[in-house]
């Protein structure tokens, strides 16, 4: 069985709400060092694809995915595998709110980037 490590578990909710409340990765990067909180691997600066990371990772709700064995792409959803941190709502609202971020989108023809570039700041 997991278990949960409290101060820690704090800093990924703090991640989730303060991406839900409009902040940039950039934004929650400067928050988090500016309050000397440690990445998990207990460095002091911290990378944009550890926030992505943390932000995209279910494994922080209830939920886990387990790969198929040898090279296939199949995975299988196990829920209620353990005791989880975030809410599958909020989890599922910040894969939503990342998406409408995005610079990217996926069109017939492949991959383009979208003609503006998503700000953190509110537009007047």
């Amino acid at each position: 069985m997991l278990a949960i490590d409290e101060e820690k578990a704090q800093i990924v909710r703090s991640i989730f709400d303060w991406y839900l409340e409009g902040a940039s990765i950039i934004g929650i990067k400067r928050r988090l060092e500016v309050r000397n909180i440690k990445t998990p691997k207990d460095k002091v600066l911290w990378s944009k694809h550890t926030i992505e990371t943390i932000l995209t990772n279910m494994q922080y709700t209830d939920d886990v995915a387990i790969a198929d064995s040898g090279n296939s792409e199949r995975r299988y959803m196990i829920g209620d595998h353990h005791t989880g941190i975030i809410s599958k709502e909020k989890f599922e609202a910040v894969q939503l709110e990342m998406a409408a971020r995005s610079n990217l989108e996926v069109t017939e023809e492949g991959v383009r980037r979208k003609g503006t570039k998503y700000r953190s700041k509110k537009q007047k």
